[in-house]
């Protein structure tokens, strides 16, 4: 990037533009906004003689979730914007019904989460089990976790080119996955097929590559794959017994139901150092190719670029589909689409009929097929706005995306709001976020805050047509005036 230093007068042009379009948005919201948050999902963490910590998963918002309601007995104790909270108001002997609902910025709320019943007993400390979920909808969330396995795309250097997630479906290292995360156009990334990949051992550390996997067996026009655990990364064997792995238990995707809950445990690009978890509700089904059976289940609940591959369970633990797609309309409205886990079962049967041997597919013209639902692809951009003498993060800053094409001598002789992309305004620790940003294009940007001097660069970002991570840019440095 490089920096323009503009006339005063062009930064408050800019300025006002910005606010106008941010105020533009919010009134637009009021009026027009109808569409309530997705249902958090409400756990125990832990219950102590003289407290009960509560955590639950993000809610997803089209516009933006404004804060969570904790609610006690049917009363509110606490509005939060986190997604934890320890309620130390509690007596031994008494018992608890938590709930919690989302409130987005229009004023539009959740369904309830599940309500969680506690009694506070005698003993000095008590934990619940470790997703004590498993009183009501029998699964243990944290033993589930370990099923789920970050995966690195690897070329034939064995460069890490991407990332995604992955299944583990049985414990002899068997592991479901989307095809894109090993290929594409017939061939693979690493032409004998092999790719890294981390086992979720710790759901609060971040995770590091450990063993090789080996292509087995999938189908491109399904997006669906199936890799082997064959070695550690000094290509020692390793035998599968030996790892203990905690595979999922799959069930009959054919039985889900219009909303039937959903729960996406996986690696996304944004955040995905550590396993994350969202949950929603199946939104409804796709028969592209209109032979009664499903393509595509829909949710809500959101699947980000690396969940790719990842797990969707019921609230039973069981599988029902692999985190695919996410599709974004012109409007901006975003739909996430999983594969039914029916369609993966022929493909892991003719992987272990494979065995050790593996028929690994040359590269050709891909046949026609069943494709992945698509209008446009975008993707998000984040980063953290520092001074960059004191290198302290920079409230109120604004970073903008113009539209492509859009200059900026364009944006400042003659400023319009449709010039305007995507932009984001940085919290009390600098970080900001731009959504929607769509690949295969270049866009011009700026960096403005008051009192600093601008960043503004033509063509500043490009996004190649085939790149499909959400992008974290660091730290941006602005000077003073």
């Amino acid at each position: 990037m490089f920096k323009r230093k503009l006339r005063k007068n062009q930064i408050i042009i800019i300025a006002v533009i910005i606010l106008m379009a941010t105020l533009f948005t919010s009134c637009s919201m009021e009026k027009d906004d109808e569409t309530p948050p997705t249902t958090p999902l409400l756990t125990i963490s832990k219950v102590n003689a003289d407290s009960v910590e509560l955590a639950w998963s993000e809610s997803y918002d089209d516009v933006g979730v404004e804060e969570y309601r904790l609610y006690r007995n049917s009363d509110v104790i606490k509005k939060l914007s986190k997604t934890e909270y320890k309620d130390t108001d509690v007596e031994i002997g008494e018992e608890y019904e938590y709930y919690v609902v989302a409130y987005d910025e229009a004023g539009n709320r959740s369904s309830k989460s599940i309500k969680q019943t506690v009694k506070i007993e005698e003993e000095k400390s008590q934990e619940t089990p470790e997703n004590p979920q498993a009183g009501t909808s029998g699964f243990n969330m944290q033993k589930l976790s370990k099923s789920t396995i970050k995966l690195y795309t690897l070329d034939d250097e064995f460069n890490v080119i991407a990332m995604g997630s992955g299944t583990i479906v049985n414990k002899d290292g068997y592991i479901l996955t989307n095809f894109h995360c090993v290929g594409e156009n017939g061939s693979l990334y690493n032409s004998e097929g092999y790719v890294a990949i981390a086992i979720t051992d710790d759901i609060k550390k971040n995770i590091q590559p450990q063993y090789l996997a080996q292509y087995r067996s999938g189908v491109e026009n399904l997006d669906l794959a199936v890799i082997k655990i064959v070695s550690d990364l000094n290509w020692n064997v390793v035998s599968a017994s030996d790892l203990n792995l905690s595979p999922a238990i799959i069930s009959d995707s054919d039985k889900v139901e219009l909303g039937d809950a959903i729960n996406i445990l996986g690696y996304p690009g944004v955040g995905g150092e550590t396993i994350t978890y969202t949950a929603g509700h199946v939104s409804g089904f796709v028969d592209e190719d209109g032979d009664s059976e499903i393509d595509w289940i829909k949710t809500d609940a959101v699947v980000n670029h690396g969940n790719s591959g990842g797990t969707a369970i019921n609230d039973n633990g069981e599988m029902i589909g692999v985190p695919t797609a996410k599709i974004v309309g012109l409007d901006n409205d975003i739909m996430f689409y999983l594969k039914p886990v029916n369609q993966a079962l022929p493909i892991l049967e003719d992987a272990l009929a494979q065995g050790d041997d593996p028929n690994l597919p040359t590269p050709q013209t891909p046949s026609p097929g069943v494709e992945t639902p698509t209008e446009e692809l975008a993707i998000a951009f984040s980063g953290r706005v520092v001074d960059s003498y004191t290198l302290k993060p920079i409230q109120g800053a604004v970073f903008v995306f113009l539209q492509k094409g859009v200059t900026i001598d364009d944006f400042i002789n003659n400023p319009q709001e449709n010039m305007l992309l995507s932009y984001g305004e940085t919290d009390r620790n600098g970080l900001f976020t731009c959504e929607y940003v769509p690949i295969g294009a270049s866009y011009s940007i700026m960096v403005l805050a008051d009192g600093y001097l601008p960043i503004a660069e033509d063509n500043g970002i490009e996004i190649p047509a085939d790149w499909y991570e959400d992008v974290d840019l660091g730290d941006i440095y602005l000077e003073a005036e």
